[in-house]
């Protein structure tokens, strides 16, 4: 991606965070060699990043295993935030011909929205209208912790999410092979697409960033 274009994917991540209003968040992350980072971000307030956060767990497992090729955008999915609130997301892959170059996420807050239409159903003693409302949202309410998406602040809550901390923190010394089916865990969830990973997970294992590389050419070897 030139910068022509990211500067008109940064204009383009503003505009849209003024029209759709306060309750959606919007973010453009740019995709690279080097991994992905977030060029700019609107209504943060919704998550709580910053342009220093990094890729979403979904996002990061949609680029791995290449999703963008077979179609252009998602839909509505679930996502939540470390304050538990529950979103509606939408990714759109920004590409030239078969490469990713970007990701421009609108991330929609239906907090309010949620509330209002209970409020209805109160006021006008509707018994059992509720039974019409999205079999999503009552998913939601049941499952709020198993959302497709986790808008995490940093990479090390999207490693929690995905290897016992514990473990690492004990001071118990893993072995080659535990080493390895972490690093595996990691790379098959598209971890090491979040740039600066491969230096925090290094810090994380004890092991130089030389010896996570080899691991993970092997595993590109298989």
């Amino acid at each position: 991606m030139n910068d022509d274009q990211k500067e008109l994917f940064i204009k383009l991540t503003h505009f849209l965070g003024q029209v759709l209003g306060k309750n959606y968040e919007v973010v453009f992350h740019i995709i690279s060699k080097e991994g992905s980072c977030i060029a700019a971000i609107a209504n943060n307030h919704i998550s709580g990043r910053s342009q220093n956060s990094p890729l979403t767990d979904l996002a990061s497992k949609l680029v791995q295993e290449k999703a963008y090729l077979k179609q252009d955008f998602l839909c509505d999915y679930k996502a939540s935030t470390k304050y538990n609130t529950l979103l509606r997301g939408s990714t759109f892959f920004i590409k030239q011909k078969d490469k990713l170059v970007g990701i421009l996420c609108i991330n929609h807050d239906t907090t309010e929205l949620r509330a209002a239409v209970h409020k209805i159903i109160e006021l006008e003693n509707l018994k059992g209208f509720d039974d019409f409302l999205p079999l999503c949202e009552k998913q939601d309410q049941h499952d709020a912790l198993a959302s497709s998406e986790s808008l995490s602040e940093s990479i090390e809550d999207i490693l929690a999410q995905n290897i016992d901390l514990k473990l690492l923190n004990s001071g118990f010394a893993l072995t080659s092979t535990q080493k390895n089916e972490i690093i595996c865990k990691l790379y098959k969830k598209g971890i090491f697409n979040i740039k600066g990973a491969i230096s925090i997970v290094a810090k994380l294992l004890k092991i130089s960033e030389p010896s996570v590389y080899r691991y993970l050419n092997k595993l590109k070897k298989l």
